[in-house]
């Protein structure tokens, strides 16, 4: 739980990829309305951001916008599997990139989860995350991913929420080892741990709060089964715990769902698949920036938590929001949208007015193996697709520093 103070304790440097950046976070949500998404006026060093992007400013000095990638065909409509896997309908050997990603750094099982899938709407057939072709579901409900992560593998009869309402602090659990852990920091790693401690505990007590009904707020409404935006946002909140807990190194978390999404947000009500072919431009502009505002929001709470080897989790992190298609108006995968951003080890380009990157067209995929290189990963053998166009296999230069 507190691996990255107790690194602090040994001079020794923390295990790491060959490469540049060390952790992976993941928003993946349905693709949108490109006459609203796209940042228009856009330089290649300056991003005039559009309304849906513009809760992204704070973070412009380390943020990159991508435009106008193409699927190739992997990610034109409804279930297609080509946003994370570069590959299309029936493909046998399908993996997304959390999971090619993971397994890579988690080779020799130094964490105790190769990547942690959240999110998503648990009423909807799943077709966002892919192993061996076949598909994977995220953990839906913030109660159990925060129980399968910290909880310690107990008795799986018992419910997740039950067993979190009543169960001692984990906090508690580990008080013994905490206080000494304490005595042997300096005081300004001393106060960065209770920085750190604290937030566990607010995010158990949100937790407990979501279990106890209606009647009690986590955010500005309840959250439960019917709000999966909301219970995304928990789940960012879980992601960053684990990842500086040394959990996992690789988290990807699911907004909503290609069809149905139920939203209950300000300034926006009824479902996401509505609001991108009904016309509803407040709505949809309302429901996407809230997922920038969480993306926003997750990118400083990686600033604000120390990383092992130094400096904080966010200057090793590459965070990045994917699409399951494009234009999601008329079902297209021809302009992939995407937003990177992140120190990740100094790979990627920066202006501190933000990047904007001009795909021209290129293969989607190009982008997924930048993020595979960033994260010290050269050998993509058994990831996308083998038969796109000629140069599709490499990276793209133009957001590499």
């Amino acid at each position: 739980m507190f691996s990255p103070f107790a690194a602090m304790l040994d001079p020794r440097p923390a295990r790491g990829a060959t490469g540049s950046a060390k952790y992976l976070v993941i928003f993946h949500t349905t693709g949108t309305d490109p006459a609203q998404w796209t940042p228009t006026g856009s330089t290649s060093d300056r991003i005039a951001f559009s309304p849906i992007l513009e809760p992204l400013e704070p973070i412009a000095d380390s943020l990159l916008v991508v435009d106008r990638l193409d699927s190739k065909g992997t990610a034109s409509g409804h279930a297609a599997p080509g946003g994370l896997t570069g590959l299309g309908y029936g493909a046998q050997r399908a993996i997304s990139l959390e999971q090619f990603v993971g397994d890579k750094l988690n080779a020799d099982g130094f964490t105790a989860f190769s990547s942690l899938l959240l999110g998503g709407v648990s009423t909807e057939a799943q077709s966002t995350f892919y192993r061996d072709g076949k598909v994977l579901s995220p953990l839906f409900q913030p109660s159990a991913a925060f129980e399968t992560v910290f909880g310690g593998g107990s008795d799986d009869s018992v419910d997740p929420a039950l067993r979190l309402q009543r169960r001692t602090s984990i906090l508690d659990v580990v008080g013994e080892q905490l206080r000494d852990l304490q005595g042997r920091l300096g005081a300004e790693e001393r106060a960065k741990l209770e920085l750190h401690a604290e937030s566990l505990r607010q995010l158990e007590q949100r937790l407990q709060l979501q279990t106890q009904g209606p009647d009690c707020s986590v955010f500005t409404r309840p959250t439960d089964p019917g709000q999966p935006l909301l219970n995304s946002a928990l789940h960012a909140e879980i992601a960053v715990n684990a990842i500086a807990c040394g959990l996992t190194r690789v988290v990807a978390i699911e907004f909503g769902h290609h069809q149905a999404t139920p939203i209950d947000i300000p300034s926006a009500a009824g479902d996401w698949h509505g609001f991108l072919h009904s016309n509803l431009t407040s709505e949809l502009v309302a429901t996407e920036r809230y997922i920038a505002t969480q993306f926003t929001a997750t990118a400083q709470r990686l600033q604000e938590t120390p990383a092992p080897d130094g400096g904080s989790l966010y200057d090793h992190t590459l965070m990045i929001w994917t699409r399951g298609m494009g234009d999601a108006v008329i079902h297209a995968g021809t302009n992939m949208p995407y937003v990177v951003a992140g120190g990740a080890g100094g790979y990627l380009r920066r202006s501190p007015e933000g990047v904007y990157v001009d795909g021209g067209g290129a293969a989607h995929q190009r982008l997924l193996f930048n993020v595979c290189e960033a994260l010290g990963i050269e050998d993509f053998t058994g990831f996308g697709s083998t038969d796109a166009e000629a140069g599709a296999r490499e990276p793209l230069s133009s957001i590499v520093a």
